[in-house]
């Protein structure tokens, strides 16, 4: 899939190979974002059917993000992107979250499975691991 970005100058990069090696290394770049898991209130009400349920499933497991980021990536509704931190890292679709609720550079993932993968486990004495406001690395998948 060709990504929207700048058109390389053989002049400038010397070679087709490099040329496409510096238009790939350009064309999905990633960008840090500060993630800030949480609870939903779908995530409250389709715990009662279980936390196996596909509706528990796929709230648990899709990103929100300001829209103005998602069109300044290149992303749509439903595009899988990767998020990495020093913990771990998983991949996830991505869906623009409602204007006013989630402002630039900020990232949401409902709490479960894919948002534990990216916390580390060090409780600093208080039991309670980092679980809010981490920098993560976010690309298209």
């Amino acid at each position: 899939m060709l990504v929207p970005g700048p058109v390389p100058d053989f002049k400038v990069c010397g070679s087709p190979r490099r040329c496409y090696i510096a238009c790939m290394s350009q064309a999905l770049p990633s960008e840090t974002f500060i993630l800030i898991p949480g609870r939903t209130s779908r995530q409250g009400t389709t715990l009662n059917e279980g936390k196996f349920t596909k509706g528990y499933l796929e709230e648990i497991s899709t990103l929100l993000m300001n829209a103005d980021d998602m069109a300044r990536l290149h992303l749509k509704n439903g595009d899988r992107v990767r998020l990495r931190t020093e913990q771990g890292q998983v991949e996830l679709p991505c869906q623009g979250a409602k204007a006013g609720d989630l402002p630039s550079g900020l990232l949401f993932l409902p709490y479960g499975d894919m948002s534990s993968r990216l916390m580390g486990g060090d409780t600093h004495g208080t039991g309670m691991p980092n679980s809010k406001s981490f920098d993560v690395e976010l690309e298209k998948a």
